[in-house]
Formats: C-alpha cells, structure tokens, sequence
C-alpha cells in the first residue's frame, strides 16, 4: 500500500485545529528572553543565540522573524477573504492601534511620573513627554525615551525598545493591500520581491537607505509565498527536519536569516499544524500581542527596582508574571473589544473602498 501524502498547507489551514497561538505566546516570551540580557546587564551582552550564531541573529530577532513569517501567512489569507480593502484595513487597524495606544497612555501617564528622576512638573512639561505618545503611535518615528525615565539602568533611558518592529508590520499590510488592489497578490510577484530583498542589501548607496526593510520582508513574504503557493506545499516531517537542520548548520556557518526567511517558515507552518494540545491554547484568548508590547517597560520597571543592573534570568522570572496579567487585562479590556468592530468598518472606508476584494 503507498503512503498517505501529507497533506497541503490548504488543507492545514482549512483544518479546525492550529498550535498558531502557542508558537505567537512563545515567541513573545522569547523576547522577554533575549532582551532579559541587555536590560539586565548593558549593551553588548550575548543572549545564547547571539553567541551561537558569532551574532547573525539574537533569540528576539528570530522571535520577531517567527512573528512575521506568521502574519505573512495570516495576513495574506485575510485579505483574500475580506469583503473588500476597506474592510481589510479596518480589520489591521483594530488589531495593532487600540492596544497599543493603551498601553502608550498607561506607560505616560503612569509608569512615566512613577518613575521619572525628574520633579513632575519639568516631566509634564516636556514636550519629549507628549511626542512619545504621538511619535509612537502613529509610527512615524519611534522615540523610545521619556524624560528622566530609567535614566540609571544598565540599558539607560529606553522605555520601550520593542516598539520598533511595529512600524515594518503595518507597512507589510499595507503592501497586501496594495498587491490585493492591483491584483498582483501572486506566487511568482511575492517571490520575486524575496529574491529582490535579498540582493538589494548589496546595492551601493541603495541598500542601506533601505534600513531593514529587505530583511525582514525575508520573512513576511516567505510567509506569503508560502500561503499564495498552498495548494502545491505539503506538510513533509522529512522536509521540515531537512529545514531544521539548514537552520542549525546556517547559524553556526553564516547565511542564517536567508534560512530564516525560507527554511525557517516551512519548519513554523509545520509545528503550527502538527496534531497537540496545544491547539486548544487560545481558548482564552490571544495574548502574544499583549506579551510583546508591555514586555519591554516592565522589564525596564523591574531592573531599576532591583537598582538598575541583575542577572537576566531573574529579570525575566520577575518580569514575566507581571506582563502576562497585563497581557490578559489587554487583551480582554481592550484587543477583544476592538476586535467585535471589525465588522463595522467606518463610512469613509466604505466610501473609498467599497469593491470586493477578489480571491487571486
């Protein structure tokens, strides 16, 4: 009798049942892990992959690359499914700005007075004070400061450092939705842009004004490459092993976030449908988001308490108690909330959108 063909990532993904928000929570808490190093003990400490890797890539760079080979998979399926663009956006918009501008208001007007070396006057005064909520919000420009806040820390000043990768997200749905509008969200479009990202790192006077865009569309549009090509990927344990090893021999011999952005995803799409368990751990909710954005100031937090430098094991174990109840209260207070609206967008998209977004 000939083996069962494993089945296509449409399959997987038609299926009920996904470890998505086990791998989404454990690449957050890898962040908590990675920057637990240089929040505990300064600039230039090594997390283990840091090392391993001769610094190719830190355990909370590859969680953010895990992050957004996910949403290249998820984000390319939802705009396939939307009713049209403008509902698409509203969609985007819900999930990314109502818990993140929570979360900037509670870092300004508590954590910042709390904890601010300066009188509260001189804090409430500064101008820094006000474009650290508006800077961060809208994405134009990360200021990762607030006056006098953490200015004693082994990693001095930074109150948020995570927010970064914030603004690459909504740029990458911003890209979907312009693929989607010209209908060129296609399999060979998507690759072709992967090839491009990786050349262009190497074009002089081009590259690095590109910052890290390349790289990380590495992994975004790995995701969505995946995802537009479904119905030809199986879900080999063979070629996922094959992948896993690719990525282990990259990090110690170079070439690593290119095995990243290929191998990397392939091996993700794989644990996140193998049958477990753990498909039922987000009955409670989706915590990840929460997770990586309150992770940052309250490691912070618990590194100036403990005044201002420790070992990061313990800043992580501290830290981590106290950024999963916020991540809940985000989550049901605020994320959820949002979420019920997503089927309401506002009359202005309508009117500027109101075509079907077609399946490609």
């Amino acid at each position: 009798m000939a083996p069962t063909p494993s089945p296509t990532l449409r399959q997987c993904l038609d299926g009920k049942r996904n470890n998505l928000d086990f791998i989404r929570f454990v690449a957050a808490a890898g962040v908590i892990f990675s920057h637990a190093f240089p929040l505990g003990q300064g600039l230039g400490t090594l997390d283990p992959l840091e090392r391993f890797s001769h610094r190719q890539s830190t355990v909370g760079q590859l969680c953010v690359a895990v992050f957004l080979m996910i949403s290249g998979v998820l984000i390319a399926q939802s705009q396939e499914r939307a009713s049209s663009l403008g509902s698409y956006l509203w969609a985007r918009a819900l999930r990314i700005f109502p818990g993140l501008g929570v979360m900037l208001l509670a870092s300004v007007f508590l954590l910042g007075p709390a904890m601010t070396e300066l009188p509260l006057g001189a804090y409430f005064q500064s101008s820094e004070t006000y474009l650290y909520l508006l800077r961060n919000f809208t994405l134009y420009q990360s200021q990762w400061t607030l006056p006098g806040v953490f200015h004693g820390n082994a990693f001095p000043n930074a109150v948020n450092g995570s927010l970064w990768s914030l603004k690459f997200e909504v740029g990458f749905y911003l890209l979907v939705a312009g693929l989607g509008a010209a209908r060129l969200l296609r399999g060979w479009v998507v690759l072709a842009g992967w090839a491009l990202a990786v050349v262009v790192p190497f074009v002089p006077h081009v590259g690095p004004r590109l910052h890290l865009w390349p790289e990380l569309y590495l992994y975004f549009g790995g995701g969505m490459a995946l995802y537009l090509l479904r119905d030809k990927v199986r879900m080999s344990p063979w070629v996922a092993c094959g992948c896993f090893a690719v990525l282990v021999l990259t990090a110690w011999l170079g070439g690593f976030r290119y095995a990243v952005g290929s191998c990397g995803v392939y091996a993700v799409m794989y644990l996140a449908f193998v049958p477990s368990r753990l498909a039922r751990f987000g009955r409670y909710g989706d915590f990840s988001y929460g997770v990586y954005i309150y992770a940052f100031p309250v490691q912070q937090l618990v590194v100036a308490l403990m005044g201002g430098r420790m070992a990061p094991m313990l800043d992580a174990a501290l830290a981590l108690p106290v950024v999963m109840a916020l991540a809940v209260l985000s989550w049901h207070l605020v994320e959820k909330r949002a979420l019920r609206l997503k089927s309401s967008p506002p009359a202005l998209l309508v009117r500027l959108f109101p075509e079907r977004v077609r399946a490609t």
